[in-house]
């Protein structure tokens, strides 16, 4: 049996601070991938472990105060332990009720947020307000813009995930009715839809930002009380949705890489959570074994990809063997390597490792991840150009995911979004002259997209 941490001992914040590090327990997760047309990316998760929650030691004990308990010896009723016992346990029944915590109200009353007490957020009055004769005022309900109706309308019908697998319906009819709830979740979904307006009208760009902001904003707060006080099941599954809406929308902004990882090393923690607390994902497709199931039938028989490309992944991957001086810079490379050299036999098992590739990053501890996203290291940018690359030449075997989709966003006039390509562009434009000889091979990946965007393979 493996220990989990209690409930009330784990920091939901700690995905933006820190990534999980102990070793305590396994999650098998279906990680996202990034908004059409680039479905390039893995969507599974392998070998998650648990998060360092420390000791799980009781903060009110009195050790922890600096006082010392009284031995037994020193006891002049000459009670025994037998009879101290119900105390003993009383004490701990009450440390335990104390501990214990409520869903905390986002939109209750100023008096029941001012007395820090759960409102029944009845109207006009709740049920505090009534008895104690208080003038029961609510926050004001927030605006909805006329363009905030547009981009809902347009995420329902054209651009919500296609991550996890066969979802459209819970994107489509779940998430919005539990977005009204929560603002986090509802400013994803609206930044999101902003961010694929854009593509064909440049006046989305401020809205895209500005959700985007607002969503990060307050999940960031949202996600900091959570170890005060317990998330109900529709919360957490708010915080889930909202972390793959900030990974997809992530993929359209040219800096957008760091984002990406640390959104979905949140996806991983929040499902963690509800593991733990057994809570019903909306996702019925969440966990890895669904997704192997759906995607193994079309991924077994699929054709290799062009030798050619392979040979050259190979040679330009091989090459920065000795450029690679710290840990994190070796076990990088070797993960794609290893990738490249699946391409010869098998894109199923090529597809498989690329997977295992993302859980890599994401399960690093903090430090390491701080390390590996530092756009001062010329390596590591060198080895972020040649993972994207990696995603383009793979693109005909990603596609796949596009196919088992039950329901797709009707065909329409839009360009095909650069994707994964605008890291590309914005990260080759970042490696120094010193360093561009070993980068020629992501260079030349750039040069054919620019040509063409499909060339590698069409994905709507």
């Amino acid at each position: 049996m493996l220990t989990y941490p209690e409930t009330e001992a784990f920091d939901y914040g700690a995905f933006l601070q820190q990534s999980p590090g102990a070793d305590d327990a396994n999650l098998h997760l279906a990680s996202p991938v990034p908004p059409q047309p680039l479905a390039t990316t893995p969507q599974l998760i392998h070998q998650t472990t648990a998060p360092n929650v420390g000791t799980g030691k009781n903060e009110f004990s009195d050790s922890s105060l600096g006082r010392t308990t009284p031995s037994s010896s020193g006891n002049r009723t000459g009670s025994t332990d037998a009879t101290r016992k119900p105390a003993a346990e009383t004490l701990s029944q009450r440390q335990r009720l104390e501990r214990k915590g409520h869903t905390k109200s986002r939109r209750g009353c100023f008096n029941c947020k001012r007395r820090r007490i759960k409102c029944q957020e009845t109207h006009p009055a709740c049920g505090h307000c009534v008895k104690t004769g208080l003038k029961c005022e609510y926050p004001a309900a927030p605006q909805i813009t006329h363009q905030d109706m547009r981009l809902f309308q347009h995420f329902l019908t054209h651009c919500y995930p296609h991550h996890p697998l066969k979802q459209e319906s819970v994107w489509t009819h779940e998430v919005p009715c539990i977005a009204h709830n929560h603002e986090f979740l509802m400013h994803a979904i609206l930044g999101l839809a902003a961010s694929e307006l854009t593509q064909t009208d440049s006046s989305f760009v401020a809205a895209a930002m500005s959700h985007r902001v607002k969503a990060i904003k307050s999940i960031k707060k949202r996600l900091a009380d959570a170890s005060k006080d317990t998330t109900s099941p529709e919360e957490t599954n708010a915080l889930l949705a909202t972390c793959y809406a900030l990974t997809f929308q992530s993929v359209s902004v040219d800096d957008g890489l760091v984002e990406y990882m640390t959104f979905i090393r949140g996806i991983v923690i929040v499902g963690m959570q509800m593991m733990f607390r057994k809570i019903q994902p909306i996702f019925s497709t969440l966990f890895e074994e669904a997704q192997d199931e759906i995607l193994g039938p079309l991924m077994q028989g699929l054709p290799l990809i062009r030798k050619g490309w392979t040979d050259a992944a190979m040679e330009a991957i091989s090459a920065l063997r000795p450029l690679c001086v710290e840990p994190v810079e070796v076990e990088y490379q070797g993960k794609l390597l290893d990738i490249a050299q699946k391409l010869y036999t098998s894109s199923w098992t090529a597809y498989k490792a690329h997977s295992q590739q993302h859980a890599w990053w994401m399960m690093l501890p903090h430090n390491v991840f701080q390390e590996l996203i530092s756009p001062k290291n010329q390596v590591l940018l060198l080895l972020h150009t040649h993972w994207i690359s990696l995603i383009e030449i793979m693109t005909p075997i990603t596609q796949q995911e596009r196919e088992v989709c039950e329901r797709r966003p009707p065909e329409n006039d839009q360009p095909i979004d650069l994707g994964f390509a605008r890291w590309l562009k914005y990260i080759n434009a970042r490696v120094d002259y010193e360093h561009q000889m070993f980068n020629q091979w992501p260079m030349w990946i750039e040069a054919q997209l620019d040509k063409d965007i499909t060339f590698f393979g069409k994905v709507r």
